[in-house]
């Protein structure tokens, strides 16, 4: 069962960072669903392994934006 997880960031503002963030954790192995709300400036990620919380948080950072307060919704 995939888990789920939510990462606000706080600098979405547009379409553009919405393609990018989304292309940039979408791209992870194990990553199913990558979407950005550009209202709620957040991404929520669906995943299983090798797909690991630490290395969704580097994407969205190497992507260019900075990760505010979350809410991590696994329920393991």
């Amino acid at each position: 069962m995939p888990k789920a997880l939510i990462r606000a960031v706080p600098g979405i503002t547009c379409g553009q960072c919405r393609q990018a963030i989304e292309g940039a954790v979408g791209a992870l192995p194990g990553v199913t669903v990558a979407d950005v709300s550009t209202g709620a400036r957040a991404v929520a990620v669906l995943y299983d392994a090798p797909a690991e919380p630490a290395g969704i948080d580097a994407a969205i950072r190497g992507a260019g934006y900075r990760i505010g307060q979350y809410t991590d919704g696994s329920t393991s």
